[in-house]
């Protein structure tokens, strides 16, 4: 079959002129230059100024969230009055002598099972406790306040039982716990209840199946609630976040 389709010019081909690019790459270069000179904001911000230009603590940041890697930078916020915005992972830690002073028993709040929290915690947790009852869901401490050696044991047993990795994906080593702030508490029973009430009474659930561990680091853990006051706690659950990601951005916001 004759072809119908034109012959090929013979003439060179069209070429752009390269000065039509220029406004392409003008606005890429702004673009850039506006990004690094906004940089990061929040707590990120705050890493940058608190490590200087140490290589190894600088590597923490990739964008707005520090990815999940284990370090032994000390928290920005780790007085006592910081309870409600300490934020704990992988990389930020507190010191063995960083101790609460007003331990006191949960049994104060009307529950079982032992250990004990921060004075400051009690009210609300006695509110949480009752609240449960009255949806007929029992919950019971399984664990609260742990020292930096207790951490050492809890982080050791589980290591010796199935591995380093497994343990650093289940379990904070020692610094790194939430439990060492004592307004950490492990219950038993009422995962379901606490996912949906715990913030109505101050406690977030730290590492929600939803976010872990991508983004908390640990595997999810629903009976692990952290006492970050009604304020916090509110703001937290209406983001839709997980209490890491909520205070890389806001912890300077806390009170």
């Amino acid at each position: 079959m004759t072809s119908t389709t034109p012959a090929p010019s013979l003439t060179a081909p069209h070429r752009t002129p390269r000065r039509r690019r220029a406004p392409v790459v003008l606005v890429l270069v702004l673009a850039g230059i506006g990004l690094a000179l906004a940089g990061p904001t929040g707590l990120a911000a705050r890493v940058v100024r608190a490590v200087g230009g140490a290589p190894a603590a600088q590597a923490v940041l990739d964008g707005p969230l520090a990815p999940c890697r284990a370090d032994d930078i000390l928290a920005l916020h780790r007085e006592p009055a910081d309870w409600a915005r300490t934020l704990l992972d992988p990389t930020f830690r507190l010191e063995p002598d960083d101790l609460p002073s007003d331990l006191v028993p949960v049994a104060e709040a009307g529950l079982r099972g032992g250990g004990s929290v921060r004075l400051l915690v009690i009210d609300d947790l006695r509110s949480l406790a009752a609240a449960a009852r009255e949806d007929g869901v029992t919950l019971r401490v399984r664990s609260a306040f742990r020292s930096y050696d207790d951490q050492i044991r809890t982080f050791a047993s589980l290591e010796a039982l199935n591995g380093r990795d497994w343990a650093e994906l289940s379990a904070a080593r020692a610094g790194h716990s939430e439990h060492q702030l004592g307004t950490t508490l492990d219950f038993d029973g009422g995962n379901d209840w606490l996912a949906a009430n715990a913030w109505r009474h101050g406690f977030v659930v730290s590492y929600p199946a939803a976010r872990s561990p991508q983004f908390t680091c640990y595997k999810a853990e629903p009976w692990h609630v952290r006492h970050v006051g009604r304020g916090v706690a509110r703001r937290v659950h209406e983001s839709g976040v997980s209490l890491r990601e909520w205070l890389w951005i806001h912890a300077d916001e806390v009170p």
